[in-house]
């Protein structure tokens, strides 16, 4: 397997999700994401010495892995879907193939579920008291709801969203959107609050 191959997995289950879902966020049964990945891509997710049938091995880790940690697909109740940001990038990839999940997320314009983010973050708590020169005040409790989560989200979920909210304030930033003086603010109190709050990321990520 090279990993020319292995890099694109992930981008080629996000494909086979969206056609499944018709575009969309709904549920989906691992054993069809199973199968679909192996239809559309046979060369790629093919049992080794059986190439006839599927490898639903070769699914499972992205699924749980990249792709969940990155924000881009929600797992519950033994089923997988998309999320916004999931359909977004699967619908880039489609349009230019061949495109790395890095390259989809770099594309020049703010995408809905990136310009979704930044406006959650924009009415935030944390960023009323970072533009009263109060970063000091900003509670935990604050900081998961900058994040779009609370102290009760899994583990891979908080992840993830620590990942979706590292890579909407970078593309607001490198946009200059909504306006640049406020990407710029927004990014400036980001790497504020992964300092203060350090100490609770490195717990959430399992290295305290």
């Amino acid at each position: 397997m090279s990993s020319e191959r292995s890099r694109e997995r992930p981008e080629k289950i996000l494909v086979a999700m969206m056609k499944l879902s018709d575009g969309t966020t709904k549920p989906l049964k691992y054993e069809d994401i199973v199968v679909k990945a192996f239809q559309l891509f046979p060369d790629e997710f093919a049992l080794r010495g059986y190439p006839q049938f599927p490898d639903s091995s070769d699914i499972h880790k992205p699924l749980y892995g990249v792709l969940k940690r990155g924000g881009m697909v929600r797992a519950a109740n033994k089923s997988f879907g998309l999320t916004q940001r999931g359909v977004e990038t699967a619908r880039r990839l489609v349009g230019a193939a061949g495109q790395t999940l890095e390259q989809a997320r770099n594309a020049d314009r703010m995408t809905r579920d990136v310009r979704l983010e930044v406006e959650r973050m924009l009415v935030s708590a944390a960023f009323k008291l970072h533009l009263d020169g109060q970063v000091a005040k900003v509670l935990d409790t604050d900081f998961y709801a900058f994040l779009g989560c609370t102290v009760r989200t899994s583990r891979n979920d908080f992840l993830g969203r620590l990942d979706a909210t590292e890579d909407a304030v970078k593309t607001a930033k490198r946009l200059g959107q909504p306006d640049p003086e406020t990407a710029k603010s927004l990014a400036n109190l980001w790497s504020a609050l992964r300092e203060k709050f350090n100490d609770l990321i490195e717990r959430r990520r399992g290295r305290a």
